[in-house]
């Protein structure tokens, strides 16, 4: 359980890593350093203008040959903050394993450990079945507003990518977001992707729309049996 703890600590801070560079991104859309941005404006849309597909492959591959290159001249590697933060939840975890006492205590640590592991893979396996379960249920015509609006988004998307290069949308959407948060730097950024999820229920959540509907349907027959009653002991 020690071990699945620690590939969960080093997950954790994996994704805490992602979220201080989304943090950090947010800042720069935000203006909150107006010539960081506005040079970050600039490099999106040239880079956008200019790359092609192939562009990305080969840069991946020339980082690798470059890290075999630098490792077999034994240039000596940079601590940076990336590879520090990575591999950070794995040294915590080993320091941990490594000085825990015995005992009671111990075993009460190991329990808490256990419990609190298996709640975290419990919600994380919940939320990809929602997700998963969503989806489906979106193709199998649940909600029928919410499946027709993704058929239509999802022709006209087709035939807008048939007729305007995506690279242009991608520059659009990008000019888009600078500018909306330019003119509003407060601006609660709305996510319509997850907006469009919330409206789909999951298997649980129709579970539980079918209960509370049949004891509300259960409810009512009792409530006029009883206002019958005593009518009936009024007379």
């Amino acid at each position: 359980m020690y071990v699945i703890d620690q590939l969960l600590k080093t997950v954790s801070s994996q994704l805490e890593m992602v979220q201080d560079m989304g943090e950090g991104l947010d800042q720069i859309i935000r203006w909150r350093n107006k010539p960081l941005s506005f040079v970050s404006m600039i490099i999106f849309v040239l880079v956008t203008y200019y790359i092609e597909l192939w562009m990305v492959p080969l840069a991946i591959g020339l980082l690798l040959l470059y890290s075999h290159v630098a490792q077999r001249c034994g240039v000596k590697k940079k601590e940076t903050w990336v590879r520090n933060n990575v591999n950070r939840a794995y040294y915590e975890v080993t320091r941990e394993t490594e000085g825990e006492s015995t005992g009671f205590s111990a075993k009460l640590d190991k329990m808490k450990t256990v419990f609190t592991t298996a709640e975290g893979i419990q919600k994380g396996l919940d939320f990809a079945a929602s997700i998963g379960e969503k989806f489906g249920h979106i193709g199998q015509w649940k909600n029928q507003f919410v499946s027709a609006m993704c058929c239509v988004i999802l022709i006209s998307a087709g035939c807008l990518l048939y007729y305007v290069s995506p690279r242009y949308m991608i520059i659009v959407w990008g000019l888009n977001k600078f500018r909306k948060f330019y003119f509003q730097p407060n601006l609660v950024d709305n996510n319509e992707m997850v907006d469009l999820l919330s409206r789909i229920p999951s298997f649980p959540e129709i579970e539980q729309y079918r209960q509370i509907r049949s004891r509300g349907s259960g409810a009512r027959p009792r409530s006029a049996a009883g206002s019958s009653r005593e009518l009936n002991k009024a007379d």
